[in-house]
């Protein structure tokens, strides 16, 4: 039977052992973090028919990886920056959110209605923004996918193989709320292509912001009030499409994506490696 002495080596080992893979592979430790904890609480809500309300919780999934990851890695929780400099954290939010209405509301409804019968007065009105959506994934998942996944992964493919990575990752995160009812109408397929424009214009702007979270918490907020936009757009008409709504949405996201690709050169804003800030 071992001391105690022998048991405090063992755990000293095991943890050292974790840290050099956690240092060696940070992006497969985070993601199989961040899908773990995540689905711990997405699959129960699956197989007992909890109420969707309570996908909230797990959310903060890639948050906890991200900071578990930096801890194994460092020894501190230290794993994102909260908000670098204000020009340029305001500068990639509103680049952001203005690319995100463009691409998923203005682009898609001038597609499917005439811009004659459209209400545009909603994009400015105050009503339809739903500020709970904050906590509806974007609190939670940022701080893991633009403040700590990202730039690892801008890094180690570039700033266009990372954006997509990501974005495919992103979508296959969503898997086991598929399976809740209520929770979208999109087939996976559309859906993964939905994320990975959205991936390309939040990756962009996370760029211009230095990969402050804030930023991308308010993006991905703001394409989270997608639904309440394009209803608002539409109260006085209905869009008339050949195909699936939800395919216009991805091939309107999809569009502005390859817009910014063709006109950073494939950069997507991506700092050069004097610019880049280190993680605070």
């Amino acid at each position: 039977m071992p001391s105690f002495g022998e048991s405090g080596s063992s755990i000293s080992g095991s943890s050292l052992k974790y840290g050099t893979f956690a240092r060696k592979h940070p992006l497969v430790v985070f993601f199989v973090l961040a899908y773990l904890f995540s689905w711990s609480v997405f699959m129960p809500m699956v197989i007992f028919r909890a109420r969707i309300e309570f996908s909230v919780l797990g959310t903060f999934g890639p948050c906890l990886a991200a900071l578990a990851t930096h801890y194994l890695q460092t020894g501190n929780f230290r794993a994102f920056r909260m908000l670098g400099s204000i020009r340029r954290s305001v500068a990639g939010a509103c680049l952001g959110i203005a690319l995100i209405v463009l691409g998923y509301v203005m682009l898609p409804a001038v597609a499917t209605v005439s811009p004659s019968k459209l209400n545009w007065v909603i994009l400015i009105s105050p009503t339809v923004y739903n500020y709970s959506t904050v906590l509806g994934g974007p609190l939670g998942e940022e701080f893991g996918w633009r403040g700590y996944a990202l730039p690892l992964l801008e890094d180690c493919f570039g700033p266009l193989p990372g954006c997509a990575i990501l974005g495919v990752l992103w979508a296959g995160w969503h898997v086991p709320l598929f399976l809740i009812h209520g929770w979208t109408t999109s087939p996976f397929w559309t859906y993964v292509l939905i994320v990975v424009g959205l991936s390309f214009i939040i990756g962009c702007a996370a760029n211009v912001a230095r990969f402050a979270v804030i930023p991308a918490i308010l993006m991905h907020a703001a394409f989270n009030t997608v639904g309440r936009f394009l209803n608002g757009l539409f109260k006085n008409s209905q869009p008339a499409v050949s195909i699936p709504f939800e395919l216009v949405l991805a091939m309107g996201g999809l569009a502005v994506g390859f817009i910014l690709i063709l006109i950073t050169g494939g950069r997507l804003a991506y700092p050069r490696r004097q610019d880049r800030h280190p993680r605070q």
